[in-house]
């Protein structure tokens, strides 16, 4: 099968997948050392197996990596916020200990705090 012909097929199969708008290269000269990956900056599968059997292989992992990266968002999106919420914290509280140091560098020098 011709590079053009799997490509065809392989749109086909995105296009019934919900990703038609992707696209898919099938590259089997190429000297890359992994199988195949997924450009999601340009929407892109490139494939860089030799054999067609393979390629297919290699296609229907990308696509599942897609698929988990729309379902992780969420939760990568969750975890963030929460790593944002808790810098705040940390934040305020190192603030607060700053503002402190000043009440414990008066006393040590032998002067009230003010009130």
């Amino acid at each position: 099968m011709e590079a053009s012909e799997f490509e065809e097929k392989a749109k086909s199969a995105l296009v019934h997948l919900g990703l038609g708008h992707w696209i898919v290269c099938w590259l089997p000269a190429s000297p890359f050392p992994v199988r195949g990956k997924v450009i999601p900056e340009t929407l892109r599968i490139e494939i860089y197996d030799v054999d067609e059997d393979d390629a297919w292989a290699t296609l229907i992992h990308e696509i599942v990596e897609i698929k988990l990266r729309a379902l992780l968002r969420t939760y990568r999106i969750l975890v963030n916020k929460l790593i944002e919420g808790y810098q705040e914290l940390a934040d305020g509280e190192k603030d607060r200990f700053i503002e402190e140091l000043n009440e414990v560098y008066e006393v040590a020098r032998g002067s009230p705090p003010s009130p």
